[in-house]
């Protein structure tokens, strides 16, 4: 997380979800309340727009039929009639633009703070391997690991970080997973310069007994349990780069569950059961044994949850793929009054032609987005949607009365 907007949306997230109490309902709802309100001064100038073009199009079809065999003195006409009007055509696109990147600035603080958080309920839960088993210091750690656990449960789902979905499955560039624990390729695949810029690991955190632990003490507990390796604040050989996508995959630095551990740590974590087989890829006989890796470490110390891990990997744990299709329903809705209104201002085939198209490609695009991201973006997102609908009827209410007393002004 090294985009300066993105670390802006991931504080002010932190901030509420402190304010409040650590609800994640009240952080989410608020912090998309503020965000429509942003969003809601362009929607103002394309509602004006519209209503422009509505005055403004008679004169258009005209000119079409007029120029129809002259291109370069239609657009000249069309130039100057805008221009009379004051119709700025471009203002139209300016919500969108905002949108897109603050849609995909959220997407990535809300994966950053879902990797932290399951970062945290890894290291909790490391750390009571590290005590003397059947003693008070244990059976006070392990309480707390399991209280860090139950407080991700969300609505219908288990694990707020964890999608609200039921498969686990592979859709073009969308990664479905419908277990209720992060599985061990998504924190394997988080890359040295993310790990050395995430806030939790430079600046720590408070756990619920009012406790701060710092990001080293994170760092060395996770890589004397043989869940993590390199040195601590180490991007790798990207040191100095901002993320790009050349360094999307480095590992040379700090890394999470290495493909290697120290017998002693893999005999400590799982009390000497860390022979694995290797099998010979011409033969496909077993030809040697070697010790467990990270991630066999990481499953062992997981199951303690209930259902954890699904059993065969298929098994639906997590969600019941609710809050993507509702999200879903939210954007249909938005494209529907729209669309409405956009004929209702006397919009051209064209322009109607390209809402149609997009009152299904949005919605069939959220659900995608939804299940392969976790719950709490999808939440964040239905109720942007819901905000949206209340916002548009709203300012389209607001114009029709304006209109209504003033025909003869365009605002």
């Amino acid at each position: 997380m090294t985009f300066f907007l993105t670390r802006w949306f991931y504080a002010l997230m932190q901030f509420l979800y402190g304010l409040f109490n650590n609800s994640y309902m009240l952080t989410i709802i608020v912090v998309t309340v503020l965000l429509r309100l942003v969003q809601i001064f362009p929607d103002i100038s394309n509602r004006k727009t519209q209503i422009k073009m509505a005055v403004v199009q008679p004169q258009i079809n005209e000119l079409q039929k007029k120029y129809a065999n002259d291109p370069q003195k239609l657009r000249l006409e069309q130039s100057k009639l805008m221009k009379k009007y004051g119709v700025n055509t471009l203002s139209s696109c300016l919500p969108m633009l905002i949108t897109l990147p603050l849609f995909f600035c959220f997407l990535a603080a809300f994966r950053t703070w879902g990797n932290e958080e399951s970062i945290t309920l890894m290291y909790e839960t490391a750390i009571t391997q590290t005590m003397e088993e059947g003693s008070e210091e244990r059976a006070k750690a392990e309480d707390q690991a399991m209280e860090t656990f139950k407080s991700f449960e969300f609505l219908w789902t288990k694990n707020i970080w964890q999608p609200d979905c039921f498969l686990d499955a592979q859709f073009l560039i969308f990664r479905f997973d419908g277990e209720v624990i992060t599985k061990p390729t998504t924190l394997s695949a988080i890359n040295s310069v993310s790990l050395a810029n995430m806030p939790l690991l430079q600046n720590g955190y408070t756990n619920k007994n009012g406790e701060h632990i710092s990001g080293e003490q994170i760092w060395k507990t996770l890589v004397e349990s043989g869940l993590a390796a390199g040195e601590y604040g180490d991007p790798g050989k990207t040191d100095g780069c901002n993320g790009c996508s050349s360094c999307s995959t480095d590992r040379s630095g700090m890394m999470l569950l290495p493909d290697e551990v120290d017998p002693s740590i893999a005999d400590k974590m799982l009390g000497g059961e860390h022979a694995v087989a290797v099998i010979d890829p011409e033969t496909g006989a077993d030809t040697a044994s070697s010790n467990a890796n990270g991630s066999d470490i990481y499953k062992a110390i997981m199951k303690r949850y209930p259902d954890a891990l699904s059993k065969d990997g298929n098994t639906p744990a997590n969600g019941l793929m609710i809050m993507p299709f509702l999200a879903a329903g939210m954007q249909l809705l938005s494209s529907i009054i729209i669309m409405r209104r956009s004929k209702k201002d006397g919009q051209n085939n064209q322009q109607a032609k390209s809402m149609n198209t997009m009152m299904y490609f949005m919605p069939i695009m959220s659900i995608l987005i939804c299940m392969s991201a976790n719950t709490a973006f999808a939440f964040y997102w239905t109720v942007s949607g819901a905000i949206q609908i209340i916002s548009s009827l709203i300012i389209n209410a607001v114009f029709d009365r304006k209109k209504k007393d003033q025909p003869e002004v365009i605002a």
